[in-house]
């Protein structure tokens, strides 16, 4: 990563150096997924063919194969969106995907992002050892057009979880027949002990939830909701660890191996899955993984279910906060 981010600095211009380049601080917590008119950071659209190809590869360096294609798939969608809505064009551009780079590559803390809509990658990586790959969500609008499907395997192995589960353990993994408007935990900058979904997203007026249904829906870290992983057959753990495997694999394997290393020391019996909504494809649902140190929320909710956000985010350590923490009392003590 310190590689790729240091050709693609070293290739721009002055100007377009001081677009991408930040401090390394609580700026860096300022993450979004939504089609924002202004964005802060280095466009894509405002670099040549050769600094465009530096840019991928700095991309490339943060996902694995599969993660790559998911990201250019989700970005190449804008098109479809424009055709669709063509009103909309200027918000919807594959041209205004931005990066910005916190400290400088190879610092004792560094950090970079890429980010639009539907795609918010986010890594902190301290003394060039410890990578922190979240918040990391991807998105679909819509979730499928002809061959552009860019999360239709989370939503396979989501459905294939949760009809797997006997009569008894739906009704305990399901919370509600209705899903949340969104993302519970939404775009916080540290995610809280309770995360309560807005009641309504604003792209779609009409689906509404109410305060009830709030704090049904609600993510409570030191109470999760859902099925224990610990009620789950062999067969049921390991297909929550593939769904888990799902998104951590998102990024390059080391990286995924050690995300995925974490979490079994930790226990997979430890994890809580909840389900929200109807579960049969085309109907209108959300997902949620919970465990001290893993959120994943998947929700296909708007478009009556053809428009998903997709995140995968640590409780603990999102934008570094945990090691970064720990590195400090080390090295930094007083």
């Amino acid at each position: 990563m310190a590689g790729a981010a240091s050709a693609l600095l070293a290739a721009l211009t002055e100007t377009q150096r001081s677009r991408a380049c930040r401090a390394f601080g609580d700026e860096r917590r300022d993450w979004s997924f939504l089609p924002e008119p202004e964005r802060d950071g280095l466009p894509i659209g405002a670099l040549d063919d050769g600094q465009r190809r530096l840019a991928h590869e700095l991309i490339v360096a943060g996902t694995s194969l599969p993660g790559y294609t998911k990201v250019v798939s989700v970005m190449a969608m804008e098109h479809v969106l424009r055709a669709l809505a063509p009103g909309l064009a200027n918000l919807f551009n594959p041209e205004r995907y931005s990066l910005r780079v916190f400290g400088w590559p190879g610092d004792e803390v560094w950090g970079w992002q890429f980010a639009g809509h539907h795609v918010s990658l986010n890594f902190t990586v301290t003394a060039g050892r410890w990578v922190s790959p979240t918040p990391c969500l991807l998105g679909a609008e819509p979730a499928s057009y002809a061959l552009l499907a860019p999360l239709a395997d989370d939503e396979e192995l989501g459905f294939r979880f949760v009809n797997s589960l006997d009569a008894a353990q739906r009704q305990t993994a399901i919370i509600h027949h209705r899903p949340p408007p969104d993302l519970a935990a939404r775009m916080v900058p540290r995610i809280g002990e309770v995360e309560r979904p807005d009641p309504v997203f604003v792209s779609e007026p009409d689906y509404v939830i109410s305060e009830e249904e709030r704090d049904v829906l609600s993510y409570v870290r030191s109470g999760p909701k859902g099925i224990p992983g610990s009620a789950l057959n062999r067969i049921q753990l390991d297909d929550l660890s593939a769904l888990v495997g799902s998104f951590a694999r998102r990024l390059p394997d080391d990286v995924a191996g050690a995300q995925l290393h974490e979490l079994e020391q930790a226990g997979l019996d430890s994890l809580c899955f909840a389900w929200a909504g109807g579960t049969s494809p085309g109907e209108r649902h959300y997902f949620r993984i919970q465990g001290p140190a893993l959120l994943i929320e998947h929700d296909n909710t708007q478009g009556n279910g053809n428009h998903i956000h997709s995140a995968w985010r640590n409780p603990a350590d999102d934008f570094g906060d945990d090691v970064l923490a720990e590195h400090y009392r080390r090295h930094h003590a007083g």
